[in-house]
């Protein structure tokens, strides 16, 4: 079987080898027969030096004002066949290599054969996709065959010769100002990178014309034509006129035809004359613009068009006496394709943006719509890069009338309530500025990150969708912060506030903490094997206004974190390092003192300590190796990687430490070899602990990861004394062992596999649990995916948000091609525990090469933070789009084509290999 198997490998490289000297030695016929042709010409600044090659006549004319000089050039055979000799012998040695064998085994690449020859094409001739209107990926079977896009060529067309090469050229040349040549034959016309090609051409000496008969081709990096009539190039003028011709934008998806066209390439102008445009295959135009006169200029972004009407198949649809289209991706003002909605309850949205091109380094885009539910909407972004080194964006939304929005108004005693009544004051308003300056090539960084709503517009959230929003435990960012990093240290500062954005009328909340400012210090660096780290931080809490006299409040934590790792053994896989870490942290908080129960509740700490100072130190042990085998058809690897992790940290009482940053975790398999325990420095949980668990993984014949499966779980030597908040109950105060982690991922053939949990051996029970599995087949476009989740305790009480329950959430998605053009998709996410519908999307879209249809359905729920109950909000919208010149949006639906849903993207949760 082995030399079966080595002939057939022999049989398919020397096939190889000979394919491509036959390919070789064409393109050498090729070469020989250009380099073989027997007539050609050269106009240089006004003078025609032509070269007839006729192999009768071996008299030379000397060079003269519009005169002609013919020879013969020919190539030598025998450096021809040396070239296409040592060619097929250099590949067949390549082919013969023990990694060229193996590459032709491996069925999952039956083209290997021809990979040599397609990596050469692709080297010499890449195809690139226009600036603008370019075609896609997606679209590249609509459009194959449409010549790649160039860039430009410069260069003077008053010096730059002329050259007319053909297979034959007969005519008078006697008269220096009279001569008439025709060129019979693969006639090429060619100045820089402009060709004129054509069976046929004429050369007047009086008229200073070259003219192209009978099919003639017009190329550029840019552009390329087709006409059946005569095409006139005027050598004095430097124009190309011709009649009935059919173009193609090169690397886009922009096509047409024209009556007339006139190309002026002195002054550098295309002028067409009943032209047509359009985004669709020549052969399926289902839509096209229609316009009196087209002009192109060389140098500008954009074309312009005179008198259009605009056909969808032979339907005028609409008129207007001037448009301009792009012919590069530089920007101009105008509109930007629409948005629309209709909602079952409330009506009629739409969306209207304009973009402003206000400066090469400055731009804008305005928005006005009307939204169904809060009335009218303005939305403006700016765009700035005053500097090289800054840049920045200014984002607001305003809304002058919200008949839902309720505002909370504080009155003078601090005491928060709704307003009541037709209040006229019904203004909502949303701010964000997003800012970067660097200096020292990027070491130094500055970022601004600020976002505001109007004062008691609490629920402006949950009300307006706002992506640019950054959000922090239900408050909105303001943050100034400044990076120096450097490649063993970097240092950052930052001034951070909040404003709030629960309503304290309505439920029992606090404001955040302030940090102004929190200093961060970090570095490291090695010495043999030791490798050293050193962590610093410097923070001033506040709270703005919170006493009855308006006094803010303030509370400080410096914090030092030295640590020590030496790797004590490295070698075939197996490594063994210790490590030891200090914790130095001090709080000055006498301001504690002002705040009221419900605070102290919620900060975790049992009384107040105007000072103190709490010290640790962790030691820690850890020892990991990797071994492999051979499994299944010898051709995959499994590995198998243990891992034992000891930590030891004392106890040390934190109970009048407020929780200013800190907060719980979730654990899975990476956490539980690491020491923090808890989110934040505020609690350090004193470990005496074993951490125990290994991953396995199956490799394929390329090391490509196709299975994953980790198992952990760590051993508490000593009881857990430090709580997260000292006013309630945890399950885990009393145990021993940490639940078992476990995950498991896994890419079979078309499927994905996806599985985590986390078990409680214990109580026999589990606290979470999640997992999906994907099918693809990527043959036919099928996708669907069915997707769980499980978590204790992880969720609220839609009508009582102080009750807790558990998550329990499923979810399910499928987009189904029906034909090449016609495909279904859908996705619905349901909340079992409470039984109700999360998020529902079904759709369908007819999509064809040059348009695209989609009717897509939304229901999804939003929660009423004043009534505390869950709303519908059902969106019905229709997508259209003219691939290449307009579209159609639906309104608050972001993906019209495939099953990502308002909250939540269709994405595989795990890809081994990317």
């Amino acid at each position: 079987m082995k030399t079966a198997g080595k002939q057939k490998i022999a049989l398919a490289t020397l096939s190889v080898a000979v394919s491509l000297a036959l390919c070789s030695s064409a393109y050498a016929d090729i070469q020989s027969e250009q380099q073989e042709t027997i007539s050609g010409s050269v106009v240089k600044g006004g003078y025609v030096e032509t070269e007839n090659k006729s192999k009768n006549d071996d008299k030379t004319v000397t060079p003269s004002k519009y005169d002609v000089e013919t020879k013969v050039v020919k190539e030598n055979e025998f450096l021809r066949i040396e070239k296409t000799t040592n060619f097929s012998t250099k590949t067949m040695e390549k082919m013969n290599t023990p990694a060229a064998e193996e590459y032709l085994l491996n069925r999952n690449y039956a083209e290997s054969s021809t990979f040599p020859m397609r990596l050469i094409k692709r080297i010499n001739q890449p195809w690139r996709a226009a600036p603008s209107s370019p075609i896609s990926g997606q679209s590249i079977d609509c459009f194959y065959g449409v010549p790649s896009y160039r860039a430009p060529m410069k260069y003077d067309v008053h010096t730059e010769p002329v050259t007319v090469t053909s297979d034959k050229v007969s005519g008078d040349i006697s008269q220096k100002d009279k001569q008439v040549l025709t060129y019979t034959g693969k006639v090429e016309i060619v100045q820089g990178d402009k060709k004129i090609l054509a069976d046929k051409a004429t050369y007047n000496g009086e008229n200073k014309t070259l003219t192209a008969e009978g099919s003639s081709t017009i190329s550029s990096g840019q552009y390329t034509t087709t006409s059946k009539e005569p095409v006139e190039y005027n050598l004095e003028k430097k124009t190309v006129k011709g009649t009935n011709t059919v173009y193609q934008l090169n690397g886009s998806v922009l096509n047409g035809d024209a009556d007339e066209y006139e190309f002026d390439n002195a002054k550098g102008t295309k002028i067409l004359r009943g032209a047509t445009l359009s985004g669709c295959p020549a052969d399926k135009r289902s839509w096209h613009m229609s316009s009196t006169t087209v002009e192109i200029d060389d140098g500008d972004s954009f074309g312009s068009a005179w008198n259009d009407v605009f056909y969808v198949g032979k339907v005028p649809v609409f008129y207007t006496p001037y448009a301009n289209f792009p012919v590069t991706n530089k920007r101009k003002t105008g509109l930007l394709p629409a948005s629309v909605e209709y909602n079952t309850d409330e009506g009629f949205g739409y969306e209207l943006p304009l973009y402003l091109n206000l400066a090469p380094n400055y731009d804008a885009t305005i928005t006005t719509g009307h939204d169904p539910e809060h009335g009218d909407k303005y939305d403006a972004e700016i765009r700035y890069l005053p500097f090289s080194n800054f840049s920045g964006t200014v984002k607001g939304t305003y809304l002058p009338d919200d008949p839902k929005f309720t505002r909370v108004v504080t009155n003078s005693n601090g005491q928060a309530y709704t307003q009541t009544g037709n209040s006229s004051d019904r203004k909502r308003w949303f701010l964000n500025l997003k800012d970067s300056l660097t200096f020292l090539e990027n070491d130094l960084v500055f970022t601004l990150d600020y976002s505001k709503v109007r004062e008691g517009d609490y629920t402006y959230l949950s009300d307006i969708t706002q992506k640019d929003a950054a959000v922090t435990d239900s408050s909105l960012v303001q943050s100034l912060r400044g990076v120096y990093d450097q490649d063993k240290y970097d240092v950052s500062v930052e001034l951070r506030k909040y404003q709030n954005m629960y309503s304290t009328s309505s439920f029992n909340t606090y404001k955040p903490f302030a940090m102004l400012p929190q200093v961060k210090l970090r570095g490291y660096d090695t010495f043999g094997r030791f490798i050293y780290k050193m962590q610093g931080e410097a923070t001033k809490f506040s709270i703005e206004k919170y006493t009855s006299d308006k006094k803010n409040l303030y509370m400080d934590r410096m914090h030092l974190q030295p640590s020590i790792k030496y790797n004590a053994f490295d070698s075939y896989g197996t490594t063994v390092d210790f490590g030891a870490t200090g914790f130095l942290t001090h709080y000055n908080q006498s301001d504690l003192k002002y705040l009221s129960n419900a605070y102290q509740q919620r900060l975790g700490y049992a009384k107040v300590q105007d000072s103190l100072t709490r010290s640790l130190y962790l030691l820690e042990a850890k020892a990991k190796t990797t071994l492999e085998r051979k499994v299944l058809d010898m051709n995959h690897t499994q590995t198998l990687e243990p891992e034992l992790k000891y930590m030891y940290i004392p106890y040390r009482d934190q109970r009048n430490i407020p929780l200013y940053d800190t907060t719980s975790r979730y654990d899975e398999y990476y956490t539980l070899f690491s020491p923090m325990r808890y989110a934040g420095i505020d609690r350090i949980a004193n470990l005496n602990t074993v951490t125990a668990g290994f991953t396995t993984r199956l490799l394929d014949s390329h090391d490509r990861e196709v299975m994953r499966f980790s198992l952990a779980q760590a051993y508490n030597m000593d009881k857990q004394r430090v709580k997260l908040n000292e006013y309630y109950a945890y399950s885990n105060e009393n145990r021993h062992t940490s639940p078992i982690e476990a995950s498991f991922n896994a890419d079979y053939k078309s499927f994905n596999y996806h599985a985590q949990a986390q078990y409680d051996p214990e109580n026999n029970e589990f606290n979470s649990y999640n997992g999906g599995i994907h099918y693809t087949n990527k043959a036919t476009g099928f996708k669907t995916g069915v997707t769980y989740r499980y978590l204790k305790n992880g969720n609220y009480q839609v009508d009582k948000p102080n009750i807790v329950r558990n998550l329990s959430q499923v979810g399910v998605t499928a987009s189904l091609p029906m034909n090449p053009y016609w495909t279904l998709f859908g996705a619905s996410y349901r909340d079992l525990e409470q039984n109700y519908n999360i998020d529902t999307k079904l759709g369908i879209r007819y999509d064809e090469c040059c348009y695209s249809i989609a009717l897509v359905y939304e229901n999804y729920l939003k929660y009423d933070w004043t009534k505390r109950r869950h709303e519908n909000d059902r969106i019905i919208g229709l997508n259209v789009e003219f691939k290449g010149f307009y579209s159609i949006n639906i309104r608050k639906i972001s993906d019209v084509r495939g099953t990502n849903t308002h909250y939540l993207p269709d994405v595989i949760p795990n890809n081994l290999n990317r």
